[in-house]
């Protein structure tokens, strides 16, 4: 007789078949976690790292302002990021701006101070030539003058001969000794002129010598004083421009020890 508290056989291989299906269904299902995780892990959590003692090792940027004055605007704030080039902080740019006006009417100044010696050089030049006019109106006098104190001369001298003769008069005499001290006096006056007109024509031509020093070998643009004028007003518009400091490199404001005033 069979035992009613032992299972039959049929019942107890269902039974064990039935365990194994639950178990191979667990197994399979940890195993699809396992590779389910691993696969998140290496394409996300394997990206981090997570301890407690940890710090930053990024670079920083200490920003200065390169133009002094008081701080009129502010545009930003601790962590906030920024971009090269960026706008962070404008200085007050009253006195650059006047800075800048005065420059460029400094520069105004010397193009037309520049100018006025291009055109100082036709003008002297001019005055050169009539002064060295006035030198040969002076040399032909002197020479007219030359002559007629040769000829008074020779008048002055013939009649001195006749006199003690009796073929001369006192008066004939004494006015050929007239004409030839009229000759002689024009002849001095010829030569002094001569030498007022060789003084000017000298001081005409130092003028205009001392002009060409000015202009030689440049334009207006390219004159030295122009040059001097634009680079002051160069150096100006870049302090104007430094009023607004700006972003050197990308990144984060981490600390801001500025404010406006």
């Amino acid at each position: 007789m069979s035992d009613p508290a032992q299972p039959a056989p049929a019942t107890q291989v269902a039974s064990n078949a039935k365990r194994r299906q639950q178990l191979t269904l667990l197994g399979g299902a940890v195993a699809i976690g396992v590779v389910g995780y691993g696969a998140w892990w290496l394409a996300f959590d394997s990206h981090y790292v997570e301890t407690d003692d940890a710090y930053v090792g990024a670079e920083t940027a200490q920003v200065t302002a390169l133009s002094p004055g008081p701080v009129a605007k502010i545009f930003v704030s601790e962590t906030q990021a920024v971009k090269a080039g960026d706008p962070l902080v404008i200085i007050d740019d009253a006195d650059a701006r006047i800075a800048v006006a005065q420059a460029e009417a400094a520069l105004g100044q010397a193009e037309r101070k520049v100018k006025g010696y291009f055109a100082s050089d036709t003008a002297l030049a001019g005055q050169f030539e009539a002064r060295q006019a006035d030198v040969a109106r002076a040399d032909a006098q002197i020479t007219a003058a030359k002559a007629d104190v040769e000829r008074a001369r020779v008048d002055l001298s013939r009649r001195q001969a006749l006199v003690s003769q009796g073929a001369v008069s006192g008066d004939e005499l004494t006015a050929a000794q007239n004409r030839f001290a009229n000759a002689q006096a024009a002849l001095n006056a010829a030569q002094a002129v001569r030498a007022q007109a060789l003084a000017s024509r000298d001081a005409a031509l130092g003028s205009r010598e001392a002009n060409t020093v000015l202009i030689s070998g440049a334009s207006v643009g390219e004159n030295p004083e122009v040059l001097a004028a634009r680079a002051r007003l160069e150096a100006a518009r870049l302090s104007l421009a430094r009023t607004v400091v700006r972003a050197p490199v990308d990144g984060v404001v981490a600390r801001k020890s500025v404010q406006v005033g």
